[in-house]
């Protein structure tokens, strides 16, 4: 897949978003604020998927929309493991609960979880569009 220099100029600034977004994320662990935690260990996922997107001129506005290209795109393809999508699903899941329902109580586990997964997964799509990048 040949990339054009604007598109591996987009996707390297979502990255490089995603990057600053999971040390967000790492910050409010620290702080013990774990509902913003879980919040920002998402979005650096959802950047790093929209970064991905970039190299498919692929982009929505709505969450769901990027999960569904991303599913489409990477996931069916094989470009991207199964496994990464579930932990993205089950990142959103948690980021979702612990800004829309009222008593939403996120642990330090949990938060700690959410940061870790983002972590694993972006350090994952990180390579894998080294090796998309390169061919």
């Amino acid at each position: 897949m040949a990339l054009t220099p604007e598109q591996k100029e987009l996707a390297k600034h979502r990255f490089e978003r995603a990057e600053t977004t999971l040390n967000e994320a790492i910050d409010e662990v620290s702080r013990r604020n774990f509902r913003l935690a879980v919040n920002r260990a998402y979005y650096s996922v959802f950047y790093a998927m929209r970064a991905f997107l970039a190299t498919v001129n692929k982009d929505s506005s709505k969450h769901s929309g990027v999960m569904s290209l991303f599913n489409q795109h990477f996931i069916k393809t094989g470009i991207v493991s199964e496994i990464s999508f579930k932990s993205i699903q089950a990142l959103m899941d948690l980021r979702h609960e612990g800004d829309y329902q009222d008593f939403a109580k996120i642990t330090e586990e949990e938060a700690k979880g959410a940061v870790e997964t983002a972590k694993i997964v972006i350090t994952m799509l990180k390579e894998t569009f080294e090796k998309i990048k390169e061919s």
